[in-house]
């Protein structure tokens, strides 16, 4: 037992959907890979560089975690394409994280809205509403646990922060 963190990424800004273009293959923009480099440089700055990062398969979100693996000299082994995020539930990606009894500590989820939201909003003891904007991210806290028995509402904090946002929000 130990601290768990469990860190929720939105991808950057992607390109608009096409007409012909398949969902999941749209890129990042130029602003939405700025975004992600950002967010990249506070996640490092702000020590929450994970030991695992899942990742949806959509180009907009692995674009996004490649961004910030290689900020935060992430080896490549610990970044992991789960099929399952790609436009997940908030159910959903909770039980891809909560699966992976023991190590790691640190796990970052990139992926989609509104599943990453919906989580990020049933953090803490007092749950609110939470909604990532691009490029956002909520992590949350818990002390004296494994994966395989915290619950979202147990979290001691969350903390929010976006690429446009010019402090850390304490929540």
């Amino acid at each position: 037992m130990g601290t768990r963190r469990l860190t929720l990424l939105r991808h950057g800004q992607a390109q608009q959907a096409g007409s012909d273009a398949d969902d999941s293959e749209r890129p990042l923009t130029r602003r939405g890979a700025a975004e992600a480099r950002e967010m990249a440089g506070r996640i490092l700055h702000r020590n929450l560089v994970p030991d695992l990062i899942l990742v949806s398969p959509a180009e907009r979100a692995r674009a996004t975690a490649e961004l910030v693996a290689s900020a935060c000299h992430i080896d490549a082994r610990h970044l992991l394409c789960a099929r399952e995020l790609y436009l997940a539930s908030a159910d959903s990606i909770w039980r891809l994280v909560t699966r992976r009894h023991g190590t790691p500590a640190h796990v970052l989820v990139c992926g989609h809205n509104p599943g990453l939201s919906q989580l990020a909003s049933r953090f803490g003891p007092d749950p609110r509403p939470r909604d990532l904007p691009t490029a956002g991210l909520a992590t949350a806290v818990w002390h004296g646990a494994t994966w395989g028995v915290v619950k979202p509402e147990t979290a001691l904090e969350c903390d929010l922060d976006d690429p446009e946002s010019l402090a850390d929000l304490w929540i």
